[in-house]
């Protein structure tokens, strides 16, 4: 691992227009960036909702199932040459950060980011078909 060169940050303006659940957004340096989102998401035709719809992270096994990490890197050879000791960013516009996603603006020695997510749509026949 390459040490990160630290700089200076100066940032003028950003506009970020939503940032949720396990977003980071970050000005600076970062050792370690490790961000973990786990989400169910329940779509459905209608517009009443009722407990007989909430569902639980232990009815679906991809939560507890282990991640599956890459276990020889490609390795990424990479070369910097840094003119200056300030990054400098005029205007930014972001319009969304979520699910274990990051805005860095500065260095990272270490990123290991996780996202899991079950979708689930319920359409009116079969929801006729659970009573």
């Amino acid at each position: 691992m390459i040490p990160i060169l630290h700089r200076l940050v100066q940032i003028k303006e950003v506009d970020l227009n939503t940032m949720t659940f396990s977003g980071i957004f970050n000005i600076g340096d970062t050792v370690n960036f490790s961000p973990r989102s786990k989400a169910i998401a329940v779509q459905r035709e209608g517009n009443v909702w009722n407990t007989m719809y909430d569902v639980h992270y232990h009815y679906y096994p991809i939560f507890q199932l282990p991640a599956k990490w890459i276990e020889n890197p490609i390795p990424v050879v990479s070369k910097n040459n840094h003119h200056d000791g300030i990054i400098s960013v005029n205007c930014v516009s972001i319009q969304a950060v979520t699910q274990a996603a990051g805005v860095q603006f500065g260095g990272i020695d270490y990123i290991n980011a996780e996202s899991r997510i079950k979708h689930i749509r319920i359409i009116k026949q079969e929801e006729e078909n659970m009573d």
